[in-house]
């Protein structure tokens, strides 16, 4: 009996020894969201249409077709900022027609609707120039001044190798707007310059982003 004691005793304090050495290892936090660059570029093509002209009784009208090209920084997953140049030059109008050239710089908000599509606005300053003969012919040469508008992006990346197994996010993963990585589509709309003394310039884009 004494012997059996002893033998428990010894358990114990073995059991007591190991236990001492035992130390909890929690699993490694992880932010996907600041390794993700807020980076992303875009191209596609446009439609441009001149509407009106600088001159009295007239009601000149061109519609042009071209290119663009955007690039912008997601702050977050409602707030952007974006650069953007457009140039159009095929089916110009009668008399040299009005091909355009514009750029500008751009406050983005956005507002995620779900996880694959992306509402935002553009607000900002741009420069926009005639670049055809209808410039000599005083309906519009170029201006600068407050250009917005209004778009859509449609994710196209793989959701589940967006988000890593095993990682912990500063907030729940959804995939909104600063979380996607690689192709989405985007159509918009926008009026290159608001002025009351000048053509109405209008433009509609569509094209592919790419989010890095």
């Amino acid at each position: 009996m004494k012997k059996i004691v002893i033998a428990v005793l010894f358990l114990a304090l073995d059991v007591f020894a190991c236990s001492k050495d035992y130390v909890s290892v929690e699993a490694p936090i992880k932010t996907i969201i600041d390794e993700n660059s807020p980076w992303y570029v875009g191209a596609g093509v446009v439609g441009a249409k001149l509407s009106g002209c600088n001159m009295k009784d007239c009601s000149y009208e061109d519609v042009t077709y071209g290119v663009m090209v955007r690039g912008g920084y997601d702050v977050n997953q409602y707030f952007g900022i974006e650069a953007r140049a457009i140039k159009t030059y095929w089916d110009k109008g009668p008399y040299g027609g009005t091909p355009l050239q514009h750029i500008g710089l751009f406050l983005k908000p956005q507002y995620p609707v779900s996880e694959r599509v992306n509402l935002y606005a553009l607000l900002g300053y741009g420069y926009t120039k005639n670049l055809g003969n209808g410039a000599r012919l005083n309906y519009f040469d170029h201006d600068h001044g407050f250009s917005a508008g209004v778009g859509l992006e449609v994710d196209f990346s793989d959701r589940e190798h967006d988000k890593e197994k095993g990682v912990t996010y500063d907030r729940e993963f959804d995939g909104f707007a600063d979380q996607g990585i690689g192709w989405s589509l985007f159509v918009d709309y926008q009026r290159l310059l608001i002025k009351s003394n000048i053509p109405d310039l209008d433009v509609v884009s569509l094209g592919l982003r790419y989010d890095y």
